[in-house]
């Protein structure tokens, strides 16, 4: 009894080895893409650190254009999201809001946005931050066309807070234990920096390799990078954050829904 027992425990595991052998390549290049764009972003980080330096030559700009050629890598390596489609009663396939493509733009937009905001707050350059609120507007039409004239904007919405909400967290307990940020040194806004953008990292791992690939996994995708400008900004971000979803959400109401009961009569 205790053989048979035995061969089912060894047919299970031999199941289990050959599926994860099975998905293996797509592991390791969902593994290597993370590890690139990681990699790609520093590099273009330290780009823009040494391009704004006077004293240094091209070396600023050459890492810039490195870093976004690995990071450009690393989105085309990121293997497709493969999810069962559900027929309707009519045996007609329903549109899926995951045939959308991954908005490049927005993408884009929220990466420079933190870049800029991460180094005029460590540095205390005003130029920099000014060049973050005159491109804001940019970013925020960017936001506003993909998440309310596009399906599942509740679904990009909910990780889009909640990365928020997390660095928000974040910087209450930094504020706690370091005080005000006019005693905070040039390591610490830094740090406050890094520890910032924690919970989009962390929300990705998440989504990309905890969770069952579905039709809303491509869409908390895209709330999760788009929520990057507000997370290096703290709960300073909220004077910007609750008029973003206020004017989301209006724009939703006004547009979206009145274009689809149009088409509907």
């Amino acid at each position: 009894m205790n053989f048979i027992l035995d061969i089912r425990q060894s047919i299970k595991m031999y199941r289990i080895t050959v599926s994860y052998m099975a998905n293996g390549t797509e592991w390791l290049r969902k593994v290597i893409s993370c590890l690139l764009g990681l990699f790609g972003i520093v590099v273009m980080i330290g780009g823009l650190g040494l391009a704004f330096d006077p004293s240094t030559d091209m070396t600023g700009t050459i890492l810039i254009i490195v870093g976004l050629l690995l990071s450009f890598g690393a989105w085309r390596l990121w293997p497709a999201s493969t999810s069962k489609k559900i027929l309707n009663s009519n045996g007609q396939e329903p549109p899926s809001s995951s045939t959308e493509s991954f908005p490049l733009l927005l993408t884009g937009m929220s990466v420079i946005m933190t870049i800029i905001w991460s180094m005029g707050f460590t540095t205390g350059d005003d130029d920099l931050l000014g060049a973050w609120a005159i491109i804001s507007p940019v970013y925020l039409i960017c936001l506003g066309h993909n998440f309310s004239l596009h399906d599942g904007m509740v679904k990009k919405l909910v990780p889009f807070s909640a990365s928020h909400a997390l660095a928000c967290l974040i910087w209450v307990v930094f504020w706690i234990i370091y005080g005000h940020p006019w005693g905070w040194s040039g390591e610490q806004f830094s740090e406050i920096m890094w520890l910032s953008i924690l919970p989009p990292i962390i929300l990705t791992i998440w989504n990309e390799f905890f969770v069952e690939s579905s039709d809303i996994q491509p869409l908390r995708r895209v709330g999760i990078v788009a929520s990057l400008p507000f997370c290096v900004t703290g709960f300073v971000g909220l004077i910007f954050f609750i008029p973003t979803l206020i004017l989301l959400s209006l724009t939703r109401l006004f547009f979206y829904n009145r274009y689809e009961r149009k088409n509907e009569s």
